[in-house]
């Protein structure tokens, strides 16, 4: 299941240029002449020899090819069915044909969805490093120690394509980045030997442990041995830090390097220092690994790596004390001891990580320090209004989490969060004061994602909007069909250029747009980016005038005008809007870009979401129930 499937314009032609030319029929038609009839209308253009839009149709050989490609052409029967597909002007199927299609596409699909949800397969094995949130997360869970350590030695996180950072893909390790983890793990036990009780100064009463007492849970006494005392630390340590179970070698492995450090004449506290570090640059503590199980091709994950799954899905850091428990009593050895432990997870403050990690990345909350457009422009767009902006969609989807509401608030609600300078913003009245708070809106423009600053702001350019930057957005973030990126050499839009010919930007993104190699993708994208233009470069509201024309129409017919309608075309689209979102958290969830079986598990999860009022818990749990979370292919099986 591509993230970035490959365009539907050039397969949409050349399958309905064979339906212009079929008999009139609502009966599905025959693989084979679906086949031959692609090879002869497209294989010029978009065969083994040529691949115009990167379209490549040569390996629609059979249905197990179409299978491949499922998510693609689940789109075609939904453009199908919507009209939007031929384009206009295009030559148009008879509805019988045009539903003949849809059932031969809908029919294979559904069929090999059946059969994936009867014999299911979880994936391919992978392996994770923590990525740089996760680390320190996971360190200051682990010692109590809340720093930045990552970044202070230079560990950044990649990004394969359009993905996130926590995916196995982006997580390589190489011999640089060890280096660096070295160095972070001495600035981490420097934050923690500088809790340590000074010699000879005693704890107040009734104040609470440091960092560093909590960690040194036992010292050399007249009747503990420092060796023994230094075990009990490091196996105590270690269970947690390589988040399971550890064997009595293990334990020994770490303590030989405690003995070197006594046999040097370090101090008992001096001694433990690189048996932490040991610990810290460990791959048990910087990887997530799960053993192979032998003799099973797939099988259900173990408590203890259950558990790990579901702290780094929705907490992103280690097992808690009461989860870790859980694992140990075998109450992760079912679905339903599962959900229990991820609705309480749910609950607990630390997963707004959800919205820090997940959120911040698909809803690209990250790019907003470096939206383009420019103070110089646009006076008000400060970093106070920036932070304000990203508050604003932060808390939003937080609350989602938080007061368990539908996920379909993302496309339209009457509320949001703003402060008083985010209200001034927006023209809300009755807001004052720097504090972010929930407050009600009655604005019909705004609502939901699409009115939100932070959105507007991070798809505009320097000094105006971007209509392009708008539809790619809502095609790609919230419908999950992204176009295909730009042909190379494709010319860049001048707005110096606008004159006798081009009076308006719109008149001139027209002429852009007439490009060959641009027309398609343009006549998709620019509509809905068009319906946003009532809000400026920094989402302030404008009105239509001469200058700013709100209205668009796709290319199936639909008409709109301003984000209002617009929203409403959107909501017409929900399940495919849920489906996405669904895609877009199990892929986080499972640290892998999804593949075509997964397709029977998000299309189970978007149909209980449907059943439940779009409900964000079922979400979340659905993904946490689903059989891709909950089991593993054995790793030799793949060799």
């Amino acid at each position: 299941m591509p993230t970035r499937p490959p365009s539907l314009i050039a397969p949409l032609l050349t399958l309905f240029g064979w339906l212009a030319a079929a008999p009139m029929s609502a009966q599905p038609p025959a693989t084979a002449d679906v086949r031959t009839r692609v090879t002869e209308l497209c294989g010029r253009c978009h065969g083994a020899t040529a691949q115009k839009g990167g379209v490549n149709l040569a390996p629609f050989m059979d249905d197990a090819s179409l299978v491949r490609e499922r998510k693609l052409w689940r789109a075609v029967a939904e453009q199908l069915k919507s009209g939007e597909m031929p384009p206009e002007g295009a030559k148009q199927p008879t509805p019988e044909q045009r539903a003949g299609l849809v059932a031969w596409i809908t029919a294979r699909l559904d069929a090999a969805d059946e059969q994936d949800r009867r014999r299911p397969d979880p994936g391919r094995t992978v392996v994770r490093r923590l990525n740089r949130y996760e680390y320190n997360r996971t360190v200051r869970d682990l010692l109590g120690v809340d720093l930045d350590a990552a970044g202070a030695v230079g560990i950044a996180d990649e990004v394969v394509g359009e993905a996130f950072d926590n995916l196995s893909a982006a997580l390589t390790v190489t011999d640089g980045l060890v280096e660096k983890h070295f160095a972070a793990a001495d600035l981490i036990l420097d934050a923690l030997y500088a809790t340590a009780p000074k010699k000879g100064v005693k704890a107040k009463a009734g104040a609470p442990p440091t960092p560093f007492e909590r960690v040194v849970v036992a010292t050399p006494t007249s009747e503990v041995q420092p060796r023994d005392a230094a075990k009990r630390v490091t196996e105590a340590l270690a269970r947690r830090a390589y988040r399971r179970p550890v064997e009595a070698r293990e334990v020994e492995r770490l303590l030989t390097v405690f003995d070197r450090a006594t046999a040097a004449g370090a101090t008992y506290e001096a001694a433990l220092r690189p048996v932490l570090k040991a610990l810290l640059v460990s791959p048990n503590f910087l990887l997530r690994v799960e053993r192979d199980r032998p003799g099973d091709a797939a099988y259900r994950v173990g408590g203890h790596e259950l558990a790990v799954r579901l702290s780094y899905f929705l907490w992103s850091t280690m097992p808690d004390a009461e989860l870790f428990a859980a694992a140990d009593r075998g109450e992760l050895a079912d679905t339903a001891g599962v959900e229990k432990q991820a609705r309480r997870m749910l609950a607990d403050p630390k997963a707004k990580a959800l919205t820090e990690s997940f959120a911040a990345q698909w809803l690209q909350l990250k790019k907003l320090p470096d939206a383009r457009p420019s103070v110089e422009f646009f006076p008000t767009f400060t970093p106070q209004l920036r932070r304000a902006m990203h508050d604003e969609a932060a808390l939003f989807f937080d609350g989602l989490r938080t007061e368990n509401r539908g996920v379909l608030d993302l496309l339209d609600a009457d509320y949001t969060f703003a402060n008083g300078e985010l209200a001034k913003h927006y023209g809300i009245a009755g807001v004052s004061g720097s504090e972010m708070r929930k407050v009600k809106h009655t604005d019909p423009a705004r609502g939901g994602l699409l009115g939100m600053g932070a959105v507007l702001a991070v798809t505009s350019h320097t000094s105006r909007t971007s209509p392009t930057l708008r539809g790619k957005y809502v095609l790609d973030v919230i419908l999950g069909t992204p176009p295909p990126p730009p042909p190379p050499n494709v010319s860049q839009i001048d707005d110096a250029k606008k004159g006798k010919d081009a009076k308006t930007f719109r008149e001139l993104l027209a002429q852009h747009a007439t490009q060959p190699a641009c027309a398609g993708c343009h006549a998709k994208i620019d509509p809905l980016g068009f319906g946003l233009e009532n809000f400026d470069a920094v989402g302030r509201f404008r009105k239509s005038s001469a200058d700013v024309d709100a209205t668009g129409k796709l290319p199936g017919g639909e008409a709109f005008n301003g984000p209002k309608e617009l929203r409403q075309v959107l909501l017409k689209r929900k399940d495919r809007f849920a489906e996405n979102l669904t895609e877009k958290l199990l892929a986080y969830a499972l640290g892998r870009e999804l593949q075509a079986p997964d397709a029977a598990t998000v299309r189970a999860i978007t149909a209980e979401l449907a059943k439940d009022g779009y409900k964000f818990s079922t979400l979340v749990l659905g993904v946490t129930k689903g059989y891709p979370f909950q089991h593993r292919r054995n790793a030799r099986s793949e060799e």
